[in-house]
């Protein structure tokens, strides 16, 4: 796959790689690794929830492996969903190849690669915020260890994992491989989430360069426009530019429409997951912000974990209002044009221009949730209204 942005894509291309999602490619090697990083996330899954059945009844100790267990149904659900999309997405990324090689305007391409950049941004800030913050979680229970070289006391201190699980082993005799197990699970889980989402915010942003592409075609096509009307040769290259821009305007729709096809189901799923997560650890954070658990040093992994979904909700939700102002700004573009001084043939190709995007493009999930910042609010408050009735059945 090589075509003139194929450079703003080969961060993407080794992330995936990775994790064999990458779609191109179809050796034994590949599909052995797939198996093995799905099954070592189901693992992880399981081994969380198995603990519910091996405890006795405690609120505060469900709720505690929830808010670790909802997160790795997460990471599962991405990766399968990415996995088992394979074809669908390796389509979205000839469509791209092919966008980029029907450019030649060099201002077109000037304003696609712009676009792609910004959405390359969103990989690099992912990256900066998460990476760090999965290296001191990953790190936190060796802490234990470090503490009986520096502050040695009678006895070695109890190490613990990153989340309760059960394995039917004993824990502080096996703690090692067990650490190794839980370690490996949530670097294949946060890198899957990092690496899937962030190449759906590059497609996001190529959809929105289309639009852009499209106004700047018909505001270029009638500016130029307006002094040689009067000459019919002219007038069909005119009528020629808005088809172009028409072209490329149902370019990007169908673009978009094979993005919402193929993500909107599991999206629809981690909408549900997102929510019950979030309310949890909301829950967890204000138990240990209370001093009503004993486990004051968990405070900054739930903070990091309730200010990373609420990001998480956020950038996602912007980008569904990206497209929706990129769709409808093209209405904006043409009516602010000197469309009136246009003959009447051209107009009427830029009154279907203007009808086809006055509806904007929008990502709903499951047929139910619309995905934009106002929606943004509505999970939000959602969120903290099931965390009030987590609380108030804790009391």
């Amino acid at each position: 796959m090589e075509f003139l942005g194929y450079r703003y894509y080969k961060l993407y291309r080794l992330s995936l790689l990775s994790l064999s999602l990458w779609p191109y490619g179809k050796s034994l090697l590949k599909q052995i690794h797939a198996i093995f990083c799905i099954f070592l996330l189901i693992s992880a899954t399981v081994t969380q929830l198995l603990k519910l059945f091996t405890m006795e009844y405690d609120l505060e100790l469900i709720l505690t492996i929830l808010s670790f267990a909802i997160p790795s149904a997460i990471y599962l659900v991405k990766y399968i969903a990415f996995y088992t999309q394979s074809q669908k997405i390796r389509e979205l990324m000839e469509q791209v190849q092919n966008d980029w090689n029907a450019l030649k305007d060099e201002q077109e391409v000037e304003i696609i690669r712009k676009y792609t950049q910004s959405g390359r941004k969103h990989l690099y800030a992912f990256a900066g915020l998460v990476y760090p913050g999965t290296i001191g979680f990953l790190l936190t229970p060796f802490l234990p260890d470090i503490l009986d070289v520096i502050a040695p006391l009678n006895e070695s201190r109890t190490r613990h994992l990153p989340y309760l699980a059960e394995y039917f082993l004993d824990q502080q005799k096996y703690f090692y491989p067990l650490l190794l197990h839980a370690n490996i699970t949530l670097i294949i889980g946060i890198v899957t989430v990092i690496s899937t989402e962030t190449l759906f915010f590059a497609y996001v942003y190529h959809i929105c360069g289309m639009f852009e592409i499209a106004g700047y075609r018909i505001e270029h096509a009638l500016d130029e426009s307006m002094s040689i009307l009067s000459t019919l040769n002219k007038e069909n290259a005119i009528r020629t530019k808005i088809i172009n821009a028409i072209e490329i305007h149902q370019r990007a729709i169908e673009f978009f429409e094979c993005v919402s096809s193929t993500f909107a189901l599991s999206y629809f799923i981690l909408i549900i997951l997102g929510v019950a997560s979030l309310s949890v650890n909301l829950f967890r954070l204000f138990q240990v912000a209370v001093a009503i658990s004993d486990e004051k040093e968990s405070f900054i992994s739930f903070m990091i974990f309730v200010v990373g979904h609420f990001y998480y909700m956020f950038i996602c939700n912007y980008m569904g209002q990206k497209i929706i102002d990129n769709s409808t700004g093209i209405c904006r573009k043409t009516y602010d044009t000197q469309w009136y001084t246009a003959p009447v043939q051209i107009q009427k190709l830029l009154l279907f221009m203007m009808k086809k995007s006055i509806n904007s493009c929008k990502f709903v999930m499951g047929g139910i949730y619309s995905v934009s910042l106002e929606n943004f609010t509505t999970l939000a408050s959602m969120s903290l209204s099931y965390f009030t009735v987590i609380y108030s059945v804790q009391q």
